[in-house]
This record gives C-alpha cells, sequence and structure tokens, in this order.
C-alpha cells in the first residue's frame, strides 16, 4: 500500500510525503508517513479489515486527533485519487 501510495504521488507530480515511519513523539503509533507540520498518512492495506485491527487504528488515529494533529487514511478498497483530490492542500503539484 505504501509504495502504492508514493508511486502514485510521484507519477502525478503531487507533493512527497516529509518523512516516512516517523514515530510520533509521546504516543505508541507510526504512522506509514508524514507531512509538516501535524499531518499523518496511514496506508491501510487488507491486515486493517480485521475487527481487532480496526480498534487498535481507531484508538492510535483518536490520539493524534486529540492532540490537534491530522490524520489521514488511504484505505486500499477506497480511490486514491478521490482521496488526493479532497485534499489539495496536501497533495498539490510540484512539478
Amino acid at each position: 500500500m505504501e509504495a502504492d501510495f508514493i508511486k502514485y504521488l510521484y507519477n502525478n507530480n503531487l507533493r512527497l510525503p516529509d518523512a516516512a515511519q516517523k514515530q510520533v513523539e509521546g504516543l505508541y503509533v507510526q504512522p506509514d508517513f508524514y507531512y509538516e507540520p501535524d499531518i499523518w498518512v496511514f496506508c491501510d492495506g487488507s491486515p486493517h479489515d480485521d475487527d481487532s485491527v480496526k480498534e487498535s487504528d481507531e484508538a492510535k488515529r483518536s490520539a493524534l486527533r486529540n492532540r490537534g494533529d491530522q490524520v489521514v487514511v488511504y484505505y486500499y478498497k477506497d480511490s486514491l485519487e478521490n482521496l488526493v483530490a479532497s485534499r489539495p492542500d496536501i497533495f498539490r503539484k510540484v512539478r
């Protein structure tokens, strides 16, 4: 999922993340990508269909939101094109 996300951004000349696999200070969370100043991106494949994983995901993402950060989720069954179009503030053209 992460590779598909990056390839899509690169192939469409869109801003790439500022960091990958960055740990969140003070929380036991390691999102897939990070955009300055406070945007965390999760790329969820089929393992995230499991109910226990969904619960854990939501707890981690809520913790990020509760501290004022933004959370973006790319779920494998959803359209990456729609996700990117919904957040032009993050995924803007760079070349």
